[in-house]
């Protein structure tokens, strides 16, 4: 890694910490290049000196600072459609639910591609009839979140949208170039909602048919990805679908059996026991 700002072990530790203490995650020690990289940013954007000015900046109390780095960390880069595969997965596993109405989570939902990217596969695969689909889109991102609820979205972020569902979910907005608002009815399938994977309480209700966790993962260190993993299987239904990045380990655990592309599903016996 080229590096433009002398980045220590002292430095690491100290965004890891503040970052800790913002949001209650600990970012791996895998994930120095990634925290160097978008700590960079800040670095210069701030006109700080170094790392070292940068970090005493935020933690003296500069509100809007910390709020920037936080995001900066946290954000995650949006995409409609991205790991194709996983969406055909969760279209047939929509298809074949025995009974009517599904619940799926975004669990990093950023600014909203993935959550609607479900929500364009659901509405296709059911032939429009989802009214018992209910979406989940979550994010400790609040900034992130009203972006997604808008639902308007400039046209290059467009372009891993399948054409047919560009003509059927998107509408050009007359007032804006380039700038395309989703469908009422995609939008009306979603929950937007501030929430820390972190937190030691989940207040979140039902048992899910899918849950998207992807490119967030990684940021965590092993005992809070095996604990992750343990509140999301206690959450899926028996055969339910679990999706992380591609970029991301392949899960090893007992409960879940892969599907391919980082797809998983809950093995039976597990879901009847909830």
């Amino acid at each position: 890694m080229t590096t433009q700002y002398e980045f220590t072990s002292n430095d690491f530790h100290r965004v890891r910490a503040m970052f800790r203490s913002s949001t209650g995650v600990m970012l791996g020690h895998h994930t120095r290049d990634l925290v160097y990289n978008r700590m960079s940013q800040r670095v210069d954007a701030t006109y700080s000196r170094d790392f070292s000015q940068y970090l005493d900046r935020v933690l003296i109390g500069d509100g809007n600072e910390l709020g920037e780095f936080t995001r900066a960390l946290a954000a995650q880069s949006g995409s409609f459609f991205r790991a194709q595969h996983q969406f055909a997965a969760l279209r047939e596993h929509l298809k074949g639910l025995h009974i009517p109405g599904a619940l799926l989570w975004s669990c990093a939902a950023g600014t909203g591609e993935e959550a609607y990217s479900m929500a364009m596969t659901a509405h296709d695969a059911l032939n429009g009839d989802v009214r018992s689909v209910k979406i989940l889109a979550t994010d400790i991102d609040l900034s992130a979140l009203a972006f997604a609820e808008a639902g308007n979205y400039p046209a290059e972020r467009l372009r891993n949208v399948p054409q047919h569902f560009r003509q059927k979910y998107f509408t050009r907005l007359a007032c804006r170039e380039e700038v395309y608002q989703i469908a009422p009815e995609i939008r009306r399938m979603i929950s937007f909602l501030p929430f820390n994977l972190v937190s030691s309480e989940w207040v979140l209700k039902g048992k899910y048919d899918a849950v998207f966790c992807r490119e967030v993962f990684d940021h965590f260190d092993p005992r809070t990805q095996q604990a992750l993993v343990a509140r999301m299987a206690g959450m899926l239904k028996s055969g339910g679908l679990l999706c992380f990045g591609d970029a991301e380990p392949h899960l090893e655990d007992q409960r879940f059996e892969g599907r391919g592309g980082k797809v998983y599903a809950l093995k039976p016996t597990f879901g009847l026991l909830k």
